[in-house]
């Protein structure tokens, strides 16, 4: 009797390690004094610093930041978010470029997938290859250079743009897999994940945010938005911080996003010629 209970102990204590030890997302709360926040793609100037450093957390691309540049944002007590692009690969990001592989792109017809507005191509996240590379660049443009966590854009386009099931599913396999491998290797980075709001079973419970991105005012009047705001209420019970974005000059979506305890931010102008 007394070995049962030993063994059963061994395999509660088992399964319960071979968890990744990251995320119970909801009892860390990384973002839970966040009061403000902006999302600044544009060069790291003198003047863009200064008010960087009076924000609660920033999102950034953090190629065009130096790591002296960085710590000098953290000394306010700022925190560094540090933007990834998962499911597309944009042109100008040339370190990624240069080492994918035919098999990374994901095909259409045989075709490779281009998002000519951003200069971007869709990838094949299923290829292990292109995770790694996705990992290696978290290590050398995130990690390395001390931010405090990760801004993964594009997860939205497996709902989007993969739409068949024998590709979608695997895709979000594969994309839980890769939250994994980041969650292992790199505990202490918080993750924010870009709208995928159908994939976000498969993020939970390795994400700590979730960025709404062109939210509206309307969404009591849309199914679609009404649907997703429920979801994401729920989660924010157990501890999910949602961030929203609204990209035109209107006031009433912050009210509506603030009442629903979103972060909430207006950026009419973009993300890149000045702070917002």
């Amino acid at each position: 009797m007394k070995t049962s209970k030993v063994t059963a102990a061994i395999i509660v204590s088992m399964v319960f390690f071979s968890f990744p030890f990251k995320k119970q997302i909801q009892a860390s709360k990384p973002f839970q004094n966040v009061k403000d926040y902006s999302l600044y793609y544009g060069a790291p100037t003198e003047q863009a610093i200064i008010q960087l450093k009076t924000k609660d957390l920033i999102i950034i691309e953090p190629q065009l930041f130096s790591k002296l540049q960085i710590q000098d944002i953290q000394t306010t007590g700022t925190m560094v978010i540090g933007y990834i692009s998962v499911i597309e690969t944009p042109a100008w990001n040339t370190l990624r470029v240069k080492e994918l592989l035919s098999s990374d792109y994901l095909l259409k017809q045989g075709e490779r997938i281009h998002f000519k507005q951003w200069d971007s191509y869709l990838m094949d996240l299923r290829q292990s290859h292109y995770r790694q590379l996705l990992l290696s660049e978290i290590k050398t443009s995130i990690s390395d250079k001390g931010l405090d966590g990760m801004f993964l854009d594009t997860v939205g386009d497996i709902d989007d743009w993969i739409q068949d099931a024998a590709t979608q599913t695997p895709t979000r396999e594969a994309y839980r897999s890769f939250l994994q491998d980041v969650s292992g290797q790199y505990p202490k980075l918080s993750i924010i994940q870009n709208r995928g709001f159908d994939t976000l079973d498969y993020a939970l419970p390795y994400i700590d945010g979730l960025l709404w991105e062109d939210w509206r005012a309307n969404w009591k009047e849309d199914l679609w938005m009404k649907t997703r705001v429920d979801r994401l209420r729920k989660e924010q019970k157990k501890g999910l911080t949602v961030f929203s974005i609204h990209l035109n000059k209107e006031s009433s979506p912050g009210r509506e996003a603030r009442k629903l305890k979103f972060l909430h931010i207006d950026a009419p102008d973009g993300y890149t010629k000045e702070v917002n």
